[in-house]
């Protein structure tokens, strides 16, 4: 069964450049692969990563399809399958628009942050924001660790000091008159990361250990 996504670039305004991609994925699956393509077929040039994507719509992305003969047209290496389309026009939106059709996912770059944020379609056809991944995963603050005993719950772990399930949240309304403004922070060294809906996500790190003051000595 299809999932209808598309995949594309963040703009001002909350408005967004797309491309649709009929076989798409759910975050835990087209993130990695995102990432993987980023790294090993565009070398972690985000820009020439966006436009490759942009330049058609997709019947499915992967790392390395494979020729297969009933394919129309013949596979990208190292970005996958594409789609023959009767409207071959790229896709301009806005994250406020009012959905029609079965698109289920969004995905847009956003390229100065090298920045990946997932929206959902909700059962209202709107936009919805689901997550937002780095595509260099060492760069996301927190990360879920397994649990050091069996059975037990999932630890948040934060990548600057090393702090266990030591997280405070917020979440408001934001100014931007749809949507959240969230930030997440780590209660021991004070990193953090805030997002919102137009301009995505900023991480915050800070010096770990804390410098300490230096004393001037005495004779």
């Amino acid at each position: 069964m299809s999932t209808p996504t598309l995949i594309g670039v963040a703009e001002f305004g909350a408005r967004y450049t797309a491309r649709l991609i009929q076989f798409g994925e759910s975050p835990e699956v087209l993130v990695p692969l995102l990432r993987r393509i980023w790294t090993d077929t565009f070398r972690r040039d985000t820009d020439a990563m966006a436009a490759a994507l942009l330049a058609r719509d997709w019947w499915s992305l992967a790392i390395n399809p494979r020729h297969r003969r009933w394919d129309p047209q013949p596979p990208v290496t190292g970005l996958g399958y594409p789609a023959v389309t009767e409207d071959d026009t790229i896709r301009q939106g806005s994250l406020r628009e009012t959905l029609g059709g079965s698109l289920e996912w969004l995905y847009l770059l956003h390229l100065d942050q090298r920045l990946v944020v997932v929206y959902e379609a909700t059962v209202h056809g709107r936009w919805l924001r689901h997550s937002a991944h780095h595509l260099d995963p060492f760069e996301d603050l927190f990360v879920t660790a397994p649990a050091l005993d069996e059975g037990g719950a999932e630890m948040t772990v934060c990548t600057v000091c090393g702090a266990v399930d030591e997280i405070d949240h917020v979440e408001v309304p934001s100014i931007a008159g749809y949507g959240h403004d969230t930030a997440t922070s780590c209660t021991r060294c004070g990193s953090s990361v805030a997002t919102d809906p137009v301009f995505g996500g900023h991480v915050t790190r800070k010096p770990w250990p804390p410098h300490t003051p230096t004393t001037g000595s005495t004779r």
